[in-house]
């Protein structure tokens, strides 16, 4: 009876100690910008940083319509279609925040996923508006709060 006492109390610490460790990788990214969109800052290469950023808006919203869409209070629109190309169902996705960055339009065609389509034409939209002195990857602080 006392070893699985031992026990169960090992376990049930061990449990919370994961938990906890798990807990702090994740609260770092909501409390900065990972890493990609500090370097960046240094190289100029936005890349990594807007990839970055296209995965945590997709997962912040639903992407069932063309409605328009607020991102950190910045005005923007998506189109997401899905069609037949060579014999494939394939997704095409555009992505544009017109009110911030004009004129820059991120566009994606024949991907697999749906994901994968609108993350990639959120990535051209943002690497692009910021290399345009548009939009600066600080627009963008309001994904590392939710």
């Amino acid at each position: 009876m006392q070893f699985q006492s031992t026990l169960i109390t090992i376990i049930l610490f061990l449990t919370i100690q994961n938990a906890l460790a798990v807990d702090d990788i994740f609260s770092d990214e909501k409390l900065g910008f990972p890493d990609t969109c500090e370097t960046g800052h240094v190289t100029g290469d936005w890349k990594e940083c807007a990839s970055r950023l296209s995965t945590l808006i997709w997962d912040a919203h639903t992407w069932y319509d063309n409605q328009p869409i607020s991102i950190c209070k910045i005005k923007c629109s998506r189109v997401l279609k899905g069609h037949v190309s060579k014999f494939k169902w394939v997704w095409d996705a555009k992505f544009q925040c017109e009110e911030k960055a004009p004129g820059i339009i991120g566009k994606a065609r024949g991907f697999k996923t749906r994901r994968e389509a609108m993350q990639s034409a959120i990535s051209q939209t943002i690497e692009q508006a910021i290399m345009n002195d548009k939009l600066t990857a600080n627009d963008f602080k309001c994904l590392f709060t939710q």
